[in-house]
């Protein structure tokens, strides 16, 4: 399911609290989806009152952050290649955290330790060097 999509102005909304509202009643709360020459974004699904935005907005907002939309054509190829923007900005890191990298330094220096290097790490942790 797609996590954004093009809002008609003419279906109803279903917010994430179960309100159930015509297109006037979405309107009314947000009247910029009154107006005829803006797209208005909402979320894909059932629940498409979980997300309200307007699609010239998005993309300007994407494109200042990087997202490539060179090979767009239609609306829904915008919205595709933001999601998969923010799909690639979310993705977890396989890169080591810092905690990780200091754990395996400090096992590298242990692994390595004699008592000239113990001595020498410790005049300097305590200020002695």
């Amino acid at each position: 399911m797609a996590r954004y999509t093009i809002w008609d102005k003419v279906s109803p909304v279903i917010t994430p609290i179960g309100e159930v509202l015509t297109a006037e009643q979405w309107k009314a709360r947000y009247p910029v989806a009154g107006v005829e020459s803006i797209k208005v974004v909402c979320a894909g699904g059932e629940i498409n009152g979980a997300f309200f935005g307007t699609l010239n907005q998005m993309k300007e907002m994407y494109a200042k952050n990087g997202c490539d939309f060179s090979a767009c054509v239609s609306d829904e190829d915008y919205l595709d290649a933001i999601e998969a923007f923010e799909d690639e900005m979310n993705k977890p890191s396989s890169e080591p955290t810092a905690e990780e990298r200091q754990a395996t330094a400090l096992e590298a220096i242990a692994t390595g330790a004699t008592s000239e290097t113990t001595a020498a790490m410790d005049a300097l942790l305590n200020g002695e060097g």
